[in-house]
């Protein structure tokens, strides 16, 4: 995987000028997410078929498991945890979840493979 500090990330265009975001960016081989505002937190890698299911769960489409995060509520907070490095948890406020999801939900985190290609 890509070292963080050098990929492409991006956040939805409903995100309030893009902090206290979910941040994703593709990799050669997937999707990695994070939280802007606390990327020492860590970040969550996803292969391509776990990102699919991933956006899946968070647009309520797919109830499949992605196999790379739980999504879970905590009062009003969204906490996605890595299933594969159990020290990585995101939580992520009210709205900072709804911009990610209205995004994902609009097509905002559908990467082609030639354009993650070209985010290298």
């Amino acid at each position: 995987m890509t070292a963080a500090h050098s990929l492409a990330w991006r956040t939805s265009t409903r995100s309030s000028n893009g902090e206290k975001c979910v941040e994703v960016a593709p990799t050669s081989d997937g999707v990695v997410i994070r939280h802007s505002k606390h990327p020492e937190a860590g970040t969550i890698a996803f292969s391509r078929s776990e990102w699919e299911a991933f956006i899946g769960e968070t647009c309520g489409s797919l109830s499949t498991p992605n196999r790379a995060a739980t999504i879970n509520q905590s009062g009003t907070d969204t906490v996605v945890r890595s299933l594969n490095n159990s020290a990585v948890e995101l939580r992520f406020d009210e709205d900072e979840w709804s911009a990610f999801t209205a995004g994902a939900a609009d097509g905002e985190f559908t990467f082609p493979t030639e354009r993650a290609s070209a985010g290298r």
